[in-house]
């Protein structure tokens, strides 16, 4: 009886230490971290993103998590968890008015490394190291410069070949957002701009793409990293994104093998599971990579946060199969897996 009475004790411990998640979908994440300030507002449409579809994390908590609308006052007890789509001074600005003491969050220390961690230079870094170590050999594609002077961004337009075009971005955005094509009227104001704002920016030379994919991995902090899945996303023209598959992995491998030789994908999430191991960065990370006309992208971004890859990597094990998409339809945003005709 003693110790059925211990044993009772134990576990009621543990779940008291474990405590509960507190899931915030903050989609801002991106533009707030390029702002930097506690006080930013995003642009109302991403305001009404985030109000509309605030629910979006109720697709992966379990039961006993909270799911944040962003006005609810958060009380807090040791053991529990704030997992938001991603941090930002913002964010850690909102969450101290709804009542989270410091405890709870990230110091300004860890804000300020994962604020540079963000920084598309990771990801420039990331595909030099790529090339370095003879990654995919010469089946490696793409090319990314960080620009910090308009005359560093000239220089390297300068070496287009004939019909060769650039790709600009701005060095704190993700998910279609922030790029430019060098050859729009808009390009030289854009670069001035941006330059200004963020203080440099990445030029990289356009592939011939056949499909956009990502790997999907969560880092412990501790140098431990585990791969969660492949992604299989779709985006527009412009790069902005649509939608995912939901399926089982071995099916979307499938998929891929029919354009690519399935040692390269293992090459690729092996480099990346070592690579990772580096940073102290605790949380999803999502690796966006293309496979072009004559091989494979390792790099296109990193995204230090939740993406939805990752949650397309999750829904399989509660029965979802289909087509991940999230819209703006008649002046609201919608969210939803359409199964597959």
């Amino acid at each position: 009886m003693f110790f059925s009475l211990c044993k009772i004790k134990e576990v009621k411990v543990f779940l008291y230490l474990c405590g509960m998640k507190v899931y915030v979908f903050n989609p801002e994440n991106d533009m707030a971290l390029a702002d930097g300030n506690p006080g930013y507002t995003p642009p109302a449409i991403i305001r009404q993103m985030r109000d509309e579809l605030y629910w979006l994390p109720n697709w992966w908590a379990e039961d006993g998590d909270i799911v944040w609308n962003g006005t609810d006052t958060l009380e807090l007890k040791p053991g529990d968890e704030i997992c938001p789509w991603g941090w930002s001074p913002a964010l850690i600005h909102q969450l101290r008015l709804a009542g989270v003491t410091d405890e709870f969050l990230p110091s300004d220390e860890e804000m300020e490394r994962l604020r540079w961690l963000s920084h598309r230079q990771s990801a420039v870094e990331a595909l030099a190291a790529c090339k370095r170590d003879g990654l995919l050999g010469e089946a490696l594609m793409g090319e990314s410069h960080l620009c910090k002077t308009e005359a560093e961004v000239k220089v390297i337009l300068s070496s287009a070949k004939d019909g060769e075009e650039f790709l600009l971005k701005a060095p704190w955005s993700s998910s279609g957002r922030g790029l430019m094509l060098c050859g729009s009227p808009n390009a030289k104001g854009w670069i001035k701009n941006t330059l200004k704002a963020q203080g440099s920016v990445v030029v990289e030379r356009m592939l011939q793409k056949v499909a956009d994919f990502a790997l999907e991995f969560w880092c412990d902090g501790q140098g431990g990293v585990e791969y969660r899945g492949l992604s299989l996303f779709y985006t527009n023209e412009g790069g902005a994104y649509l939608g995912n598959w939901v399926a089982p992995e071995g099916q979307k491998l499938q998929w891929l093998m029919q354009y690519v030789d399935p040692q390269m994908l293992v090459d690729i999430r092996q480099w990346w599971e070592k690579y990772l191991q580096q940073f102290s960065y605790r949380g999803p990370v999502g690796v966006d990579m293309m496979l072009c006309q004559g091989g494979i992208c390792p790099c296109i971004e990193i995204n230090w946060r939740m993406t939805m890859g990752y949650i397309s990597t999750l829904l399989p094990a509660q029965g979802k199969y289909g087509r991940m998409v999230v819209e703006y339809i008649y002046g609201h945003y919608s969210a939803e897996v359409e199964a597959f005709s």
